[in-house]
């Protein structure tokens, strides 16, 4: 890919229609896929591949402005993280409607838009003066935007590799379309249950994509939660304690979600305190037309903290956190690639409901909903910034490219997610909080707000999972994360069922970094395209169901379609050869 001499703005037309559309495209799928697997790996490669291939087919043979490549997918990617901060708290209140029969009215979509918007500018608002310590002065690694960079840099960014994506997705979305329709419950190991064990086994083609994605430590730690949760302690639970079915997986799910809690609030702690300092100089030295903006920003967020019904009291309290959640999402994000988004919106959401406990204020589970997706919006937002402008640094593209690429796509994709999950909690009613989506984050959030069935195991895995994080932040290099607690925690909630397809996909990552390591790029292109496929298939159905197709109908036309784009995709990828 070759870098123009023109010293124009990179900032074209054409970058802001792909950026938006394909910011629009990762909202969509990555909100299934968070439902579905409660894991969403950074969209930066995939954006970075699908951007460049597409400015590739439309430049027509001429020059590729890797600038304007860079601006388009940093933009793209912002869809993927605002998904990511909705799909993980607001499903939540329909947990409390269905399971514990708690009346919480569903938010008004344009009001939940609104809310959505301000805390994605806020969120970036906050990143800007954070780019002269986290990204110029430390350099911190940033993984996802180096990466990105790399691929950029290395003219690896579109061409047939796009097409490879569009293939390979389209091979997973007819598979999904086709295993929804007459095997949607998956294969039970029926025979297995005398022994007290229930595992089901469901192809998930964006499970195999995840756990290649994820990597092996992350992966067989998934798979050994769930190991010890459903094959462990469901068995004996039952036949020892004489818990009836429901009840002993529900004791482990608590299990799963205090650790996968406690996990995240150790790191939180464990990674602050040693860089306190670090974190917050930027904020309290800045001194440019940052601190203009700012006060707009923050009095925007109050009022529309105050439309969706949170006391003013909470608004500015919740604001004060973002303020500084912000920053150690930022910084969090830059050295682990790691960003517990609605960990931080859980955080604050105990630390209201506490303070208005003693002090007899009112807050009800609405208003705490609300906060916990504010703060979980601007901290999703402020990570992929820092991703943006790491990527912005190593190829050269203009620092304020990026923020006005980021805006503009945080306001189509803020105003677009209530509807995705509008779809979604139409299309798939039925299916929320089973073992077929069972949205793990949102119904950590949930119990977090109402409370556990088992509120003593859940504390317990909650206090082994912190002392374990903050332990293991003080252990040698060697021996650290060899057993990551976090994955282990969510494989105990989610059980066997997708903690086998992650698995394979991080047996196949060891395979190709041990046998073939110049094709990781290629299984990453296979990843991408498996959860991109299965993603956007799976969410256009449930859209397509609720708008009142028939099942048939919406089965022969995503197939029909699919198939259309599957045979545009091999084409293309046989002429790019």
């Amino acid at each position: 890919m070759n870098q123009p001499d023109s010293p124009t703005s990179s900032l074209t037309i054409r970058a802001v229609i792909i950026s938006v559309s394909l910011s629009l495209f990762l909202l969509a799928s990555s909100t299934y896929i968070a439902l579905k697997l409660g894991a969403l790996p950074w969209p930066i490669i995939f954006a970075v591949i699908v951007s460049g291939g597409l400015i590739k087919i439309f430049s027509r043979g001429k020059a590729v402005d890797i600038n304007e490549v860079n601006i388009a997918q940093a933009g793209a990617s912002i869809g993927g993280l605002i998904s990511a901060g909705i799909a993980f708290t607001i499903p939540g209140i329909i947990y409390l409607n269905q399971a514990r029969s708690i009346e919480i009215d569903w938010p008004n979509p344009w009001l939940l838009a609104l809310l959505t918007v301000v805390a994605g500018l806020l969120g970036i608002l906050l990143s800007m003066p954070l780019k002269r310590i986290f990204v110029d002065q430390e350099a911190l690694p940033y993984p996802a935007g180096t990466a990105g960079a790399e691929l950029l840099k290395l003219g690896k960014a579109g061409g047939k590799q796009l097409w490879a994506i569009v293939v390979v997705g389209a091979l997973a979305a007819l598979f999904a379309i086709y295993r929804d329709a007459f095997f949607s419950a998956g294969f039970p190991l029926s025979f297995l249950a005398a022994a007290g064990i229930f595992v089901t086994i469901f192809p998930l083609p964006m499970a195999i994509g995840s756990g290649y994605i994820l990597g092996p430590r992350a992966s067989f730690s998934w798979m050994a939660g769930a190991i010890i949760g459903w094959i462990v302690i469901v068995p004996l639970l039952i036949h020892q304690a004489a818990f009836e079915v429901g009840a002993a997986t529900e004791w482990v799910q608590n299990l799963g979600m205090g650790i996968v809690l406690g996990s995240g609030i150790g790191f939180f702690i464990n990674y602050i305190a040693p860089r306190f300092g670090q974190i917050f100089k930027p904020l309290i030295a800045t001194r440019d037309g940052f601190m203009k903006v700012l006060p707009i920003s923050i009095v925007l967020s109050l009022i529309a903290l105050i439309l969706v019904n949170v006391p003013i009291w909470a608004a500015i309290c919740t604001i004060f956190s973002v303020l500084i959640l912000v920053a150690v999402a930022a910084r969090m994000t830059g050295e682990t690639n790691i960003n517990p988004l609605e960990q931080f919106g859980i955080f604050t959401g105990l630390i209201l409901a506490f303070v208005a406990g003693v002090l007899s204020l009112d807050l009800n589970m609405y208003a705490l909903f609300m906060i916990v997706t504010f703060v979980s919006v601007a901290c999703a937002v402020a990570g992929d910034a820092g991703h943006d402008f790491k990527s912005a640094v190593l190829v050269g593209t203009p620092f304020k490219d990026i923020i006005r690429i980021d805006l503009i796509s945080v306001v189509f994709a803020g105003l677009a997610a209530p509807l995705v999950l509008e779809a979604i909690r139409s299309g798939f009613a039925d299916q929320l909080f089973t073992d077929a989506m069972p949205a793990p984050q949102a119904k950590l959030v949930a119990g977090s707000i109402f409370g556990f069935a088992y509120p003593n195991v859940f504390l317990a895995g909650f206090l082994l999972a912190f002392f374990g994080e903050i332990v293991n932040g003080r252990l040698p290099e060697a021996w650290r994360d060899k057993l990551m607690i976090m994955p282990m925690g969510i494989g105990l909630f989610l059980g066997m069922a997708f903690a086998l397809p992650i698995m394979v996909g991080a047996i196949l990552r060891v395979y190709v970094d041990k046998n073939y390591p110049a094709h990781y790029l290629t299984g990453l292109l296979v990843a991408a395209g498996l959860m991109g496929g299965e993603g956007i298939a799976g969410f256009s159905n449930g859209a397509l169901v609720s708008a009142g197709y028939a099942a048939t109908a919406s089965l022969w036309g995503l197939s029909t379609f699919f198939s259309v784009v599957l045979l545009t995709g091999i084409w293309g990828y046989l002429r790019r050869r």
